[in-house]
């Protein structure tokens, strides 16, 4: 994930209390937020009643990388901590056994949205590509999602990114990309090759205070669905428990814990669907993008919530 508006960073290089508001369902913005490091529950108690998750973005790492095959039946035991609690996931890869948590998802009965790990290599491209297209049109992932901010990385072009995306669809495949709010914006012909938009929104790297994220996030949402030409946008999203301060925005268990509650409520509200990013804490990451890149988890890496997260997760009725 990067700053979702613009090339200001990377991430290679990554009241509450007594003044409460509620907010209603009609609002423009959730106006009520804690203040950073404050332990705070979202607005109302129906903010604060546990829900299940509508998806959430999945690895099979809370221990090892990509780089080397995760154990067998790992994806079986993580999806088995996750799967109670959402509806869906989405995926990174669908190579190799990379593609063990589509199955195991699709088993579960879970909405999967398949990953096709899409960079610099035009032959590594094909390979990850193909496998997503197999994987969707086998009846193994509902959507492929071809690309992570391939373009805000410089990774493809835009005509490349739309070939592969015509690729899918030649192949009877809903298809998409995952991209930042603002390039989908500046790129509307990878848009209009988009079934629906998967837009990352990310405060957190925006620099915004928790105070503001999810006004701010309303705004890039509706800036975004101005410009979809009525496609669904889907928001992936998230906030990190530990890592270094991003201008005002302060990585902490009280910060983390307060966005889910809040965007979750927020999404609910305004009938908004989203990947929340992510599972599980992922140590390998802390290589590329400091240490917040270990603490994007609901979960951490043993497999129990984090602190605060239990209170906005809940199990199906």
């Amino acid at each position: 994930m990067a700053i979702g508006g613009g090339k200001t960073g990377r991430w290679a290089a990554l009241l509450a209390g007594a003044c409460l508001v509620l907010l209603s369902l009609a609002a423009a913005s959730c106006t009520s937020q804690p203040p950073q490091g404050a332990a705070s529950s979202p607005v109302g108690s129906a903010a604060r009643a546990p829900s299940r998750l509508q998806g959430l973005c999945f690895s099979p790492y809370p221990s090892g990388t990509p780089a080397v095959e995760p154990a067998a039946g790992e994806a079986d035991r993580l999806l088995g901590i996750v799967a109670p609690y959402t509806d869906g996931i989405r995926t990174f890869s669908s190579t190799g056994t990379a593609s063990d948590p589509a199955r195991v998802a699709k088993s579960k009965g879970l909405y999967v949205a398949a990953g096709a790990d899409v960079e610099t290599d035009p032959a590594r491209n094909d390979v990850q590509v193909n496998a997503a297209i197999r994987l969707a049109s086998s009846g193994g992932a509902d959507m492929a999602v071809i690309g992570e901010e391939s373009i805000f990385y410089n990774f493809v072009s835009e005509s490349a990114l739309i070939s592969y995306l015509d690729r899918a669809h030649a192949a009877g495949v809903k298809a998409t990309t995952s991209e930042t709010w603002g390039e989908l914006i500046g790129h509307p012909k990878v848009i209009a090759a988009c079934d629906v938009l998967v837009a990352n929104m990310f405060p957190y790297w925006e620099n915004i205070d928790i105070k503001n994220s999810i006004s701010y996030l309303q705004s890039c949402y509706n800036k975004t669905k101005a410009a979809a030409g009525g496609k669904e946008v889907i928001v992936e999203t998230g906030w990190p428990s530990a890592g270094a301060q991003h201008g005002a925005a302060v990585a902490n268990p009280q910060n983390a814990a307060y966005f889910l509650g809040a965007f979750t409520y927020w999404a609910r509200a305004h009938h908004v669907k989203y990947f929340y990013f992510e599972a599980f804490d992922e140590p390998w990451k802390v290589a590329h993008e400091g240490e917040v890149g270990g603490h994007w988890g609901i979960w951490d890496t043993s497999g129990s919530p984090k602190t605060g997260m239990s209170a906005s997760v809940g199990t199906a009725p």
